[in-house]
């Protein structure tokens, strides 16, 4: 407001009347007050002078007292007897009437001020700079007084004063469409009457301008939903409060219908419900797909859950949860849930509490993940057929040498029986005994719960597979296994995981390279580093390394490692790479968890 008043300044010059019967007076004036900012009105006579005051917006004029025709007493008395005009400053500047009667009746007449000639001329330059000012000033009272009644009447928000108790001080005249009152109805009750607890939404400390969404009572006592706006302002001291209020129905109307759109459309599982009695507000069409229900009736204005949620805690016990038990918003928890028709299915439940209609509700959306689950099991089982197929090879070989000891020591019995022959035998069975029941077991798909175990134990009962399949391409595995605590793990998953990543870095390497698996503590983590003597990988494919189905082997699956990020995710573990043109490091980070035991040195 102030800068559009500032503007308008600008833009016009200040205009003074100066009013001398002679040209030479009028002369002085204008050399005087010249000024790019004053528009200087020169004429000589008390007619003329009314001309002007009657067409033009007059900031101070300057009239001789002793002119023919009107005099300046009797020009001043017309001119503040107009009400336009009435409330323009007027200086006599006068050499002859210099007597007090004269001066007095100058005064009476409406003057201002009465300057005797000779006067000083900065003195006069400075009052009437002092007056200009003022003009300026009340202008720009008048010209933002005219804008704020122009707003008032025309602006469709209904915009009140109250003071510190509430009482409502001015309105306008929005009111009357927007709530059935009429100004004077209004004026003088509670700032409550039209929005009820206004006070105690603002009792909080709260940045000036920020919008409140409330509810609006009307004269007919119906409610519509509101943005309320408060502003504080002081007028001789005493607080004042300025309020908007904006009538947001059909905004609201087009949410509400856009909300629909997408609570209908969404392949999710979305339901509403009440928090205070639990009943279902309403269901998405894909709800009822999946739940197994046939109609919406069957379902709204029900309270027991339609749906039995299932969630697994870290120990992998299943729960049953109940939605009345969460007292906070959730974020794609993985859940089982059980459908009416007595199917499970797997999903991951979202949860947050928002406000329909003045009820307090409580959303919940599921995202079906049930084929997708399908897919990753299936994606396991593929990777780890794939493993078995990489190392049969390497187990073959393993296999045949105990056979073939076992083979040579039968053959020597014949001649020299022996029971020392017999427990070599026996030995050597075992030994091809292990390695056999190690190679199926990688390739079972069921997952066991995480159980406390020790992650050198895992590596040492893997080291003989791993070494058969080095030794098959005449390369080496080496242990370097430090102190480590026993963890919470899924121990099948491990050793799948340090499977698919020994296997990678074995296929790596040329003849005669090496493979180090390390196990170590660092800060809060314990770490799993499998390190090869290969080319290392390059950067524009170390982004895509745990893709799905992308590999850079020819016979390649893809699968190995993105199986891998699962089951570190899993484990609550990370995994990171490091590589260069002298091989690739793969980094697997255990954080140590509360359930980590004591130290164990093998």
């Amino acid at each position: 407001m102030k800068h559009v008043a500032d503007k308008w300044h600008i833009q016009r010059k200040a205009n003074i009347l100066l009013v001398d019967d002679r040209p030479e007076n009028l002369l002085a004036l204008e050399g005087l007050l010249s000024s790019p900012y004053y528009n200087l009105i020169s004429v000589s006579s008390g007619e003329e002078a009314l001309k002007y005051v009657l067409t033009e917006t007059i900031a101070v004029i300057l009239l001789d007292v002793q002119m023919p025709g009107l005099d300046g007493f009797e020009t001043a008395k017309i001119i503040k007897s107009r009400q336009k005009s009435k409330q323009v400053p007027i200086i006599f500047i006068t050499a002859i009437s210099q007597a007090i009667e004269h001066v007095m009746q100058g005064f009476e007449a409406g003057a201002i001020d009465y300057i005797l000639k000779p006067f000083h001329p900065e003195t006069l330059k400075m009052k009437v700079d002092a007056f200009v000012k003022i003009h300026q000033y009340q202008e720009q009272i008048k010209l933002q007084n005219k804008i704020m009644k122009v707003m008032g009447e025309t602006l469709d928000d209904t915009v009140i004063t109250f003071d510190v108790t509430g009482t409502i001080l001015t309105i306008n005249p929005a009111v009357a469409i927007m709530f059935g009152y009429s100004e004077d109805e209004i004026i003088g009750h509670h700032i409550n009457t039209l929005v009820p607890n206004l006070s105690s939404q603002f009792s909080k400390e709260r940045e000036a301008g920020n919008i409140v969404e409330t509810s609006a009572l009307r004269k007919n006592l119906s409610y519509f939903p509101a943005d309320v706006q408060l502003g504080e302002a002081r007028i001789t001291g005493k607080r004042v409060f300025v309020c908007s209020i904006r009538d947001v129905t059909k905004r609201k109307e087009i949410e509400e219908e856009r909300f629909r759109k997408i609570f209908e459309a969404t392949p999710c599982l979305v339901s509403l419900r009440s928090l205070d009695d639990w009943k279902y507000i309403n269901v998405n069409k894909s709800w009822l797909s999946y739940s197994g229900y046939d109609n919406y009736t069957d379902i709204i204005d029900q309270s027991s859950d339609s749906l039995t949620y299932i969630i697994h805690s870290e120990d992998m016990e299943e729960l049953v949860l109940e939605l009345s038990e969460l007292n906070h918003p959730v974020h794609n928890i993985r859940i089982s849930y059980l459908n009416h028709s007595g199917e499970m299915r797997e999903g991951l439940l979202s949860s947050e509490f928002l406000d329909a209609h003045g009820e307090a509700c409580l959303l919940t959306v599921i995202t079906d993940i049930t084929e997708r689950a399908l897919v990753e099991k299936e994606m396991v089982r593929l990777d780890r057929l794939n493993s078995v197929g990489e190392m049969a090879s390497g187990i073959v070989h393993e296999i045949r040498n105990p056979l073939t000891t076992i083979r040579g020591f039968l053959q020597m019995s014949k001649e020299h029986p022996s029971s020392e022959f017999v427990d070599i035998m026996i030995e050597e069975l075992d030994r091809a005994h292990d390695i056999l029941s190690e190679f199926l077991s990688i390739s079972r798909t069921d997952k066991s719960k995480q159980t406390p175990v020790e992650l050198n134990a895992i590596i040492k009962t893997l080291y003989p597979l791993l070494q058969a399949k080095a030794m098959y391409s005449n390369k080496l595995v080496r242990l370097e296994l430090g102190p480590c605590p026993i963890l919470q793990l899924n121990e099948d998953e491990i050793k799948q995981l340090l499977l698919n990543l020994s296997l990678n870095g074995l296929e790596s390497m040329q003849s005669g390279g090496a493979l180090t698996i390390k196990t170590y503590q660092q800060d809060e983590e314990i770490i799993l580093a499998i390190q090869d003597e290969g080319y290392g990988i390059k950067k524009e494919l170390l982004e895509k390394i745990g893709t799905p189905f992308f590999s850079t082997k020819s016979n390649g699956t893809g699968l190995g490692l993105s199986i891998c990020q699962k089951v570190a995710e899993r484990q609550h573990a990370t995994i990171t790479i490091e590589t260069s043109g002298n091989g690739t490091t793969f980094f697997v980070h255990f954080p140590l968890s509360k359930t980590s035991s004591t130290m164990v040195t093998l």
